[in-house]
C-alpha cells in the first residue's frame, strides 16, 4: 500500500509516542491493513475496520472542498481527537492514505509527528 518502510516507520513513530502507540494502517480503494497494532485496537481494527475504511475515503473525497475553504495549501493531515485516543489521517492520493493513532493523553509534538508520517509516504 502508500508506506514506503513499514518497519522503520513504525520504529520512528514508537521513538516519538512510545507505548501510547496504538495503531498504524494504510488503506486504498480495496480495503485496510493494520501494519502494527496493540492488543485492543487490533480488536477494534476486526470490529470496526471496514466502517473506519469507509469514512476515512470519504473524508478523502471532501479534501478538495476542504482546501478550497480554508485557502491554505493542500490538506496534509487530519486529526481527531477522543476521549481515549487520538487519530490521525494522511490522505495520499484519492482513496488512499495512512491512519496513525494514540493514546489521547500522550503529550506529542505535533510538527515532528505527523512529518515523521509523511516522510514514509
Amino acid at each position: 500500500m502508500v508506506v514506503s518502510d513499514r518497519d522503520a516507520l513504525i520504529d520512528a513513530l514508537r521513538e516519538l509516542a512510545g507505548d501510547s502507540l496504538r495503531l498504524v494502517a494504510t488503506y486504498d480503494e480495496d480495503g485496510y491493513e493494520a501494519v502494527y497494532a496493540t492488543g485492543e485496537a487490533a480488536e477494534r481494527v476486526e470490529t470496526l475496520g471496514d466502517r473506519v475504511h469507509e469514512e476515512l475515503v470519504l473524508q478523502d473525497l471532501g479534501r478538495g472542498h476542504l482546501e478550497d475553504l480554508f485557502a491554505a495549501g493542500d490538506l496534509e493531515c487530519s486529526m481527531h481527537r477522543f476521549e481515549d485516543l487520538t487519530a490521525f489521517h494522511f490522505a495520499t492520493g484519492e482513496f488512499s492514505g495512512l491512519f496513525v493513532s494514540v493514546n489521547s493523553k500522550e503529550d506529542l509534538p505535533l510538527e515532528t509527528f505527523s512529518e515523521t508520517c509523511k516522510e514514509f509516504l
